[in-house]
């Protein structure tokens, strides 16, 4: 995610909730409660096979929120997270921070990344997370305008080190099991500064995925929300079971 200079609590403050146009899908009957893996910056050479191969061998779904310029030079990383089901949102074309940058680049950073999206996959996303958390007014009602919801965030109600700080393979599995709880969406990185944590760190997540289970929790994927969710900073979001289970 590049810098983490703003908080979480600000960044929450600055969303501007808005509603998918049509009805937002049904969250499907689960046998335990469920949280959300999602997967930011990427698609990367270095990280990205990685995780869909420990995703694929674990038998869990997650969600990627990509970055337009990643997307349109690994398009064949994009069309492997859509073919093994999982969800891919927009994370802008290249990562600023919203808020610094005009309407018209705003515009140009969301369009771009869905552009990118729909040549590799066919489909444009319908969900958008902002770089660092940060939103603008005037990008969430355009997101609207083009049928996609904005804002989304994640849990972070501990405050422990995220992957991107590098603490270690133990370290971000505390994060993870910190941050849990039913409908918890969790805030991962597969590309940008995770890149330049030791290889060992990586091994945190088969091992976070089994931890996980062993809590009685399953795997869900990210779907907007028609009212803001105040267990993930109040975004319109849910976390619901994956198409097909």
């Amino acid at each position: 995610m590049k810098s983490k200079t703003a908080s979480v609590a600000a960044a929450a403050a600055a969303v501007v909730f808005t509603l998918l146009a049509g009805p937002a899908p049904a969250a499907t009957a689960a046998d335990e409660p469920l949280v959300g893996l999602t997967f930011d910056d990427g698609p990367s050479p270095q990280r990205t096979a990685f995780v869909l191969d420990v995703l694929r061998d674990k038998g869990v779904k997650a969600t990627f929120f990509l970055q337009g310029s990643q997307a349109q030079a690994y398009p064949e990383l994009v069309r492997r997270i859509k073919a093994e089901g999982h969800v891919i949102g927009n994370h802008s074309w290249d990562h600023p921070d919203f808020p610094t940058i005009s309407q018209a680049e705003q515009r140009q950073q969301i369009d771009r990344t869905n552009e990118a999206i729909r040549a590799a996959t066919g489909q444009a996303p319908r969900l958008m997370r902002f770089p660092f958390g940060n939103s603008t007014p005037y990008a969430v009602d355009y997101l609207r305008t083009v049928g996609m919801t904005g804002g989304i965030l994640w849990r972070w109600h501990i405050g422990q080190p995220g992957d991107f700080e590098c603490p270690g393979a133990a370290g971000v599995q505390k994060y993870v099991l910190d941050e849990a709880a039913p409908g918890a969406i969790i805030l991962l990185h597969d590309a940008e500064d995770v890149l330049s944590c030791p290889a060992s760190q990586w091994d945190y997540l088969p091992a976070t995925i089994d931890a996980l289970r062993a809590r009685g929790y399953g795997f869900g994927v990210v779907a907007p929300s028609a009212t803001a969710n105040p267990l993930n900073e109040g975004s319109p979001a849910v976390v619901v079971a994956p198409a097909g289970q």
